[in-house]
C-alpha cells in the first residue's frame, strides 16, 4: 500500500467488527422479543386459559404407567389390585322416596299425616307411601325480653334482682347469635357488611353501618383467646405449609391511601388445621415471630424469606412446593415444547401416584414405602436430566428459569418421599386462601390494619 493510501486490510476489520456487532445487537433484541412473548403467553394463559392444572400428557390414567419403573408383573398386578379395589366403593341403596338425594338422618322431620279423601271405613291399612321434602325456615329477628321481677327485703334493706346473662356487648343490643352470624356471613362466606346491612333492612331491622362494625370487633376481643390456642397447637405441630397471599388496607399515610399487608397462613397438613395472621409486610418479621419455637417441617412455595431465615438451622428442614416447580415448566411449553413436556410427563407420574394412594385411603406408612419405590426413581431422573440440561439454555428464557428453579430446590421438592404425611406440594395451604379470596373480591379492602 503506497503512503497516503487507504488500508483496505484495516477497514476490512473495522467492517466485520461492525457486522458482528449488529448481529449481537440483533442476537440480543430477539431474545428481548422472546422473552417479552413468553411473558405476553403466560399473562394471556392466566387470564384467559384454563384453571386447572391437570392435563393428559402421555401418561394414560387408566393404567398405572409409574408401576413400570423397575417393578415385577406381580408386584405391578398386586398394587394395581389393592388399589382398584379402594377406587369402586359399593353405592349405598338409596331410601325409598328421597329422589335424587339423600336427606341428613339428624335433620328434624315433621310428619304430615294425608288421608284418603274417600272414606276408608271397614278399610284395612296395608302400608304406607313415604315421601319427604326438603324445608327451610328462612332467618328472622326476633327480640328477646329478660324481665327481671324486683323484690323487696321486709326488712327494707334493699332490692333483690336476677342477674342478667353476660353478653358480648356490655349493655349493647346485639346477642352472640347475631354478632356469630355477622362474622361467619363475612369472613366464611365473603359477604362485606353493607351487603348484610342490606339484606337485614329488608328484614325488618336497620343497624347503622358504624355499630356492624363495632359489633364485629367487639366479637374479635371475645374470639381472641380461641386464636391464641389454636396459635399454640398449629406452631406446635412437627410440619407446617405456610404461605400468605395479599390484602389491601385503608392507611392515609401511604400513597393513595391504601397500604399493601399480607395475610400469613399457617397449616397444619395433619389435622387440618390452618392459622391467619395479618402483618403489614412481606418481609421476614411475621414468620420469625410466629415460628420462634417451631422446630420440624416448613413447606413453602420457595419464598427466600424462608431460606434466609432457616436454611442454616439443623432444627429445621425446607421442603418446597412441586406445583410451583411444574407451572415454571408449563410457561416453559412454547419454548422447548419437547422437552418442557417430558418433564410434565414424569411429574404427572408423581402426581398420578399421588392421587392413586388417596383413592386407596392409604396409611402413611403404605405411602412412604410406595414413593420410596416408586417416586424415588422419577425424582433422581429428573435430577440428572437438570444437572445435564442446565446451562443448554438462556437464563433468561422460560426453560433456563424453570430449570433453574427447580434444579436450585431439588433437594426440599424431593423430601416429601421420605415420609408418608408430608405432602407432594402446599396445594392445601393454597385451598386454605380461598374464603379470604372470595371476601376480598366482595369488600376489596379492609378499614384498617387492625381490622385486618
Amino acid at each position: 500500500m503506497e503512503n497516503g493510501g487507504k488500508d483496505y486490510k484495516k477497514l476490512y476489520k473495522e467492517a466485520l467488527l461492525t457486522i458482528s456487532e449488529k448481529e449481537e445487537a440483533l442476537l440480543r433484541k430477539e431474545e428481548v422479543i422472546s422473552d417479552q412473548q413468553s411473558e405476553l403467553d403466560k399473562l394471556r394463559r392466566h387470564l384467559f386459559g384454563f384453571r386447572s392444572e391437570k392435563r393428559k400428557g402421555n401418561v394414560g390414567d387408566d393404567q398405572l404407567g409409574l408401576f413400570e419403573l423397575g417393578t415385577t408383573k406381580s408386584v405391578q398386578e398386586e398394587l394395581s389390585g389393592t388399589v382398584s379395589t379402594a377406587e369402586k366403593p359399593t353405592p349405598k341403596k338409596r331410601a325409598k322416596g328421597t329422589g335424587r338425594m339423600n336427606l341428613p338422618e339428624e335433620l328434624r322431620r315433621e310428619e304430615v299425616v294425608i288421608e284418603p279423601s274417600e272414606p276408608t271405613e271397614g278399610c284395612v291399612r296395608i302400608g304406607e307411601e313415604v315421601t319427604e321434602v326438603l324445608e327451610v325456615v328462612p332467618a328472622s329477628f326476633y327480640v328477646k325480653r329478660y324481665i327481671r321481677p324486683k323484690y323487696a327485703r321486709a326488712n327494707g334493706e334493699g332490692i333483690i334482682i336476677g342477674v342478667l346473662p353476660d353478653r358480648v356487648i356490655e349493655k349493647g343490643i346485639p346477642s352472640e347469635s347475631v354478632i356469630a352470624q355477622m362474622t361467619v356471613d363475612k369472613y366464611v362466606y365473603g359477604m362485606p357488611l353493607h351487603r348484610q346491612i342490606d339484606k337485614y333492612t329488608k328484614m325488618g331491622v336497620r343497624i347503622p353501618a358504624s355499630s356492624a362494625s363495632d359489633w364485629i370487633m367487639k366479637g374479635w376481643d371475645h374470639l381472641k383467646p380461641l386464636w391464641e390456642l389454636l396459635r399454640l397447637i398449629v406452631t406446635s405441630q412437627k410440619y407446617l405449609q405456610v404461605d400468605e397471599t395479599p390484602i389491601k388496607v385503608l392507611d392515609r399515610d401511604h400513597k393513595n391511601n391504601i397500604h399493601q399487608g399480607y395475610m400469613w397462613l399457617y397449616h397444619a397438613p395433619v389435622d387440618r388445621l390452618v392459622l391467619f395472621d395479618y402483618q403489614k409486610g412481606r418481609d421476614q418479621s411475621g414468620p420469625k415471630k410466629m415460628l420462634a419455637d417451631f422446630k420440624g417441617i416448613i413447606q413453602t412455595d420457595g419464598y427466600t424469606v424462608y431460606d434466609s431465615l432457616y436454611g442454616n438451622r439443623p432444627d429445621i428442614h425446607l421442603t418446597f412446593c412441586m406445583a410451583h416447580a411444574r407451572r415454571k415448566f408449563m410457561d416453559a411449553v412454547k419454548d422447548d415444547e419437547v422437552q418442557a413436556n417430558y418433564i410434565l410427563d414424569e411429574i404427572q407420574k408423581l402426581y398420578l401416584l399421588e392421587a392413586k394412594m388417596r383413592d386407596g385411603a392409604m396409611d402413611w406408612q403404605q405411602r412412604t414405602a410406595l414413593r420410596k419405590e416408586h417416586a424415588e426413581p422419577v425424582l433422581e431422573n429428573l435430577d440428572k436430566w437438570m444437572e445435564e440440561k442446565q446451562y443448554s439454555y438462556r437464563p433468561k428464557s422460560p426453560m433456563g428459569q424453570a430449570i433453574a428453579y427447580a434444579h436450585k430446590r431439588w433437594a426440599g421438592l424431593s423430601a416429601y418421599v421420605l415420609h408418608g404425611q408430608m405432602e407432594i406440594d402446599n396445594n392445601l395451604v393454597e385451598n386454605s386462601v380461598g374464603p379470604l379470596a372470595i371476601g376480598r373480591k366482595g369488600f376489596l379492602f379492609a378499614g384498617s390494619h387492625k381490622a385486618a
